[in-house]
């Protein structure tokens, strides 16, 4: 079962096996550069379930959960940086 999502491809199709379905997390994002290449996350065995929509719930949840938690790791990391530069800027004097 794939999903989009904030610019990735979540594929959380579970593995059966033993008679129980494990979530498995596969999260892609392709990037349109050819220089730049394919980011990929696998999360293996985040838990079991007797039914697969079980499985793929699971999986899916927990691959947005790891997008989002990525993504604003990303944006409060740059947003210090900006106001670095702009309080070195303004601090820095006139020629």
């Amino acid at each position: 079962m794939k999903y989009e999502y904030g610019g990735w491809v979540i594929d959380a199709t579970p593995d059966f096996s033993l008679g129980q379905f494990f979530a498995h997390a596969r999260i892609i994002r392709a990037s349109p550069d050819d220089d730049v290449d394919t980011e990929m996350h696998i999360e293996r065995n985040l838990a079991w379930f007797e039914t697969e929509d079980e499985a793929i719930e699971v999986a899916r949840q927990w691959a947005i959960d790891w997008i989002d938690a990525r993504d604003d790791n990303i944006t409060v990391t740059k947003a210090p940086s900006l106001s670095r530069q702009n309080d070195m800027s303004a601090k820095a004097p006139a020629r």
